[in-house]
């Protein structure tokens, strides 16, 4: 009789045990099918606007410590509508903004600290995220956010590479962030400067508790309970693709290799990337100084890496600084304006380069500057002639015989080839299309269609050892 009892009394636990299995699976499949409706609804935002803006804007540098007074913050003509205008012509979806840097200056008027843009006497009284989020309500634009989660003022600033834990006061800017400003689409952490001692793992649980359809990214660090996948400084690729090359570094790709449970690829860059590092001073994130203002990546670029976010079904969040005023720059209007129409099929890409098969130097002044180098589309990387030359030629072979009307020789900003010429290989004999004095930045020649496999620059006269960026050959 005990046994029997015994019996049932395992058989019950048994398929109570069962019945909870079940529901517990049944919940996380359901919870699976939420997040992943939900990042089929972030993938249709597509393509937005970072806006980063805050004391790097006027010191011109990314980061910015040693900030005591906050009027250091001081723009003259702050209008969210002019970047929703901005971005509704560029066809994009969201705005992702900068609600602190490291700098612990809140962009909202936070009641955690006195370090915020309400206190400022530029915009008192005022709270610029609240105006944002107005201004893209208006425009019918989603908002996403940015937050450092260290903080120098937490720790007196006295090593910028790190944070005291102040967990409490990080939660207490996230609740606000996450119950005054409307659905936050996804917040974009910025781990640089540690993770203000609340776990990512703590941070995903608690944003969630408040918002559940809100994704989490982390930049680098602990990925544990990330929803989607941030490559700064990165590209478009397969959100199965972890690679440094598309998360945009070695060392935010060794966080994110082989991790599982994403469910959305982002990647970012600034619109200053585009001139190279090497060619400017200044932030690229941020407002770069005034010597810069004519700098910006081109339209086609930016439209080229839209629509590879949409083959791959990634967002592209372009990071565009407004000025010391509190407006977006001219060109970069202007620029977003021809994105916009690549996007509505108004205007067409110009055709692509030809690509190049084989590339070779009269000489080489070490392996850091060979000849590949003029043409691997690589603005940090050149040919370089040998030592003491003042002249030289680059050879350029493509897979087969093209016709070809136009190339692009881009010197950069050395400013020596002071005689050249552009000369086309017809069997055994080089013919010279056209001839010039100086090169220079991105120049651009055009000749009558001349059918060939073989090119060369040929620089015949220079002020110093010769050197080129960058060469394309075009149909048209």
């Amino acid at each position: 009789m005990k046994k029997t009892k015994l019996n049932v009394l395992a058989l019950i636990t048994t398929w109570f045990l069962c019945n909870i299995l079940f529901v517990v699976g049944c919940q996380a499949q359901t919870g699976m099918k939420e997040m992943t409706g939900r990042a089929e609804e972030l993938k249709e935002l597509r393509f937005g606007m970072f806006i980063c803006w805050s004391f790097s804007t006027f010191s011109g540098y990314e980061w910015t410590p040693g900030v005591e007074d906050i009027s250091f913050f001081n723009p003259t003509g702050f209008d969210p509508d002019q970047w929703c205008q901005v971005v509704k012509n560029a066809e994009m979806g969201y705005i992702l903004f900068l609600t602190k840097h490291h700098d612990g200056f809140c962009l909202w008027d936070t009641k955690t600290t006195d370090r915020k843009v309400s206190n400022t006497p530029a915009l008192k009284n005022r709270d610029v995220l609240a105006e944002v989020k107005k201004a893209c309500d208006k425009y019918g634009l989603k908002l996403a956010l940015y937050f450092s989660e260290g903080d120098w003022s937490w720790s007196g600033r006295k090593d910028i590479h790190t944070s005291a834990s102040r967990q409490e006061i990080k939660k207490a800017q996230l609740r606000e962030l996450l119950t005054q400003y409307g659905p936050i689409e996804y917040i974009w952490f910025d781990h640089a400067v540690g993770d203000g001692g609340l776990s990512h793992e703590e941070t995903a649980q608690f944003v969630k508790s408040i918002q559940p359809a809100c994704f989490v990214g982390f930049n680098h660090g602990d990925q544990t309970g990330a929803d989607i996948r941030l490559g700064e400084r990165g590209k478009p690729g397969p959100l199965s693709d972890t690679s440094a090359e598309t998360i945009g570094g070695k060392d935010r790709a060794k966080y994110m290799q082989g991790k599982t449970g994403y469910y959305l690829a982002e990647f970012t860059y600034p619109i200053l990337e585009g001139q190279g590092r090497k060619k400017m001073r200044g932030a690229q994130w941020f407002y770069s100084l005034p010597e810069n203002d004519n700098f910006a990546c081109s339209a086609e670029k930016i439209y080229e890496d839209y629509l590879g976010a949409k083959k791959y079904g990634n967002i592209f969040s372009l990071d565009v600084g407004p000025d010391r005023s509190g407006r977006i720059r001219d060109i970069d209007v202007e620029t977003l304006k021809k994105v916009g129409q690549y996007i509505r099929g108004e205007i067409k890409l110009p055709p692509k380069p030809y690509k190049i098969a084989r590339v070779k130097a009269s000489s080489i002044w070490n392996q850091e500057y060979k000849a590949e180098f003029a043409v691997d589309n690589n603005s940090s990387t050149r040919w370089g002639a040998k030592e003491n030359s003042r002249s030289g030629w680059l050879e350029i072979s493509l897979s087969e015989k093209s016709k070809v009307s136009r190339i692009c020789i881009d010197e950069g900003d050395w400013d020596r080839v002071r005689q050249y010429e552009v000369q086309v290989l017809h069997g055994t004999i080089w013919k010279t299309i056209h001839r010039g004095d100086n090169l220079g930045s991105q120049n651009v020649i055009t000749f009558d269609p001349v059918t060939s496999d073989t090119f060369r620059l040929n620089i015949l006269k220079a002020n110093e050892v010769p050197t080129i960026h960058d060469i394309k050959l075009f149909a048209e």
